[in-house]
C-alpha cells in the first residue's frame, strides 16, 4: 500500500513492502513534468531533475550526478530527434530503500529506439550507447499514446556530505552525547577544577 504526502510541493510516497520477513518501508518519490519537444527539452529536463534531486535530498555524488544529467539528456534528446507529438512527458522517481533512480521519457510515437553501434567518426548515434553504459538497466516499450523509454541508475548508500560530517564529528549517539556534555553545569572540584555534573 502506498500513502502519499506532500514535501516541499512534490508529492513522496511511503511505500509498505511485505516481504517473507515481513513489512519494510520504503521512502519513494516520485514526480512527472511536460517539456516541449523542442531543442532546449534536454537543458530544461536536466535542470528539473537537478531541482528534485536537491529537494528531496537524495544522496548523491559527482558520479551519479555525472550519470544522471547525462541520462535524462539523452533520453530526452532522442525523443526530440527521433519522437513525435508537441509534448515529452518526463518522470523522475527515486526509490531510497532500493537507491535506485529511475527516469523516464514518453512520447507520442511508437517506433522504439534501437541500439546503434557508431563508427569512431560518426557524429551522432551514440546516446542510447551512452545511455546502457550508465545505467543499471533500460528499456523501451510502447504504450497506448506511443512509448516510454526508461533508464535505471544508482544512486550512493548515503550523501558524501554526510559521512565527511560523521568521520569528522561521529556517528549520531557520539554526536548526541556531546551536545549533553556541553549543556551540563560545572562545579568546582576539591582541586579547585570544573567538572561537569553527571546526570541522567
Amino acid at each position: 500500500m502506498e500513502q502519499a504526502f506532500p514535501k516541499d510541493g512534490h508529492p513522496i510516497r511511503v511505500q509498505v513492502v511485505r516481504s517473507d520477513e515481513g513489512f519494510s518501508v520504503r521512502h519513494v518519490s516520485s514526480q512527472s513534468f511536460l517539456v516541449v519537444r523542442a531543442p532546449t527539452s534536454a537543458a530544461i529536463s536536466r535542470r528539473r531533475l537537478v531541482e528534485l534531486v536537491s529537494t528531496w535530498r537524495l544522496p548523491e555524488d559527482d558520479d551519479s550526478h555525472m550519470a544522471m544529467t547525462t541520462v535524462v539528456s539523452e533520453l530526452v534528446t532522442n525523443a526530440v530527434s527521433h519522437g513525435a507529438g508537441d509534448m515529452l512527458s518526463v518522470t523522475v522517481r527515486a526509490d531510497l530503500g532500493r537507491t535506485r533512480l529511475l527516469l523516464e521519457v514518453h512520447d507520442s510515437s511508437p517506433v522504439l529506439p534501437r541500439l546503434r553501434h557508431p563508427s569512431p567518426d560518426s557524429e551522432s548515434g551514440r546516446g542510447m550507447v551512452l545511455v546502457e553504459h550508465l545505467s543499471i538497466a533500460c528499456g523501451a516499450e510502447n504504450t497506448v499514446q506511443g512509448k516510454r523509454v526508461w533508464a535505471e541508475l544508482a544512486l550512493p548508500r548515503e550523501p558524501a556530505g554526510r559521512r565527511w560530517a560523521f568521520d569528522r564529528l561521529g556517528p549520531p549517539h557520539a554526536l548526541i552525547q556531546r551536545f549533553r556534555n556541553a549543556f551540563r553545569p560545572l562545579v568546582r572540584t576539591r582541586s579547585g577544577q570544573p567538572t561537569a555534573v553527571s546526570g541522567r
